[in-house]
């Protein structure tokens, strides 16, 4: 029992220690926050309404974050970060947004929404660029401080299954230049329907001479 004991108490302070090296390398493994999940994030669109599909180049979207009232006070705090995340289906088979323990390596949240001075509620409109990928989404928020490290978290998907959204990109072309293309189209047939008919009247003609 003893021996148990012991084995418990050395792991324990293994994982402390690693925990310790973690933030004295620099970065932080998302699994020492796991416990620290201390900020409610919600995302909506701009207007406050449900979030389902979002279209790049035209849509915004509104990420709200608090402090939970019942967590643990948050010390050294001095930054927010929004960041807009992959969800899990989006990830699979996609080995260049995948998810790493070290925050340094994962790239599950590749795209910044915005990092602001730290306060215990917040909010900010994030216009979608055209260069974000169509995918499935949900929106993290990270607490850096003072040595800018993460200490803290929050997300907007308990699991990266639900409360996720759609994000639909520009298909790349105007509709100005769709109606080009039509135009274009109808009078190459008229003008192909044109030819054959002058062809045939050319050639009824020259027979009949």
């Amino acid at each position: 029992m003893d021996s148990y004991r012991h084995l418990s108490v050395s792991l324990l302070v293994l994982l402390a220690l690693l925990g310790a090296v973690s933030h004295a390398e620099g970065f932080v493994s998302f699994n020492s926050l796991s416990s620290k999940r201390t900020l409610v994030v919600t995302v909506s669109m701009a207007n406050n309404s449900d979030i389902k599909e979002v279209h790049t180049g035209q849509d915004s979207i509104l990420v709200n974050w608090s402090v939970n009232a019942s967590a643990p006070a948050i010390v050294d705090a001095k930054t927010v970060e929004t960041r807009l995340c992959f969800a899990k289906e989006s990830q699979t088979l996609r080995g260049w947004r995948k998810t790493d323990d070290n925050l340094k390596k994962d790239k599950t949240c590749l795209y910044k929404i915005q990092r602001q001075p730290y306060a215990p509620a917040g909010s900010v409109t994030y216009a979608l660029p055209k260069s974000i990928p169509g995918a499935k989404y949900f929106v993290r928020a990270y607490v850096f401080n003072s040595s800018d490290l993460q200490i803290a978290y929050g997300q907007s998907s308990p699991n990266k299954i639900n409360n996720t959204f759609t994000v639909i990109p520009i298909s790349g072309r105007h509709g100005s230049i769709d109606a080009a293309v039509g135009v274009f189209s109808i009078f190459s047939v008229g003008s192909l329907f044109a030819f054959f008919i002058f062809e045939n009247l050319y050639l009824k003609r020259k027979k009949a001479v």
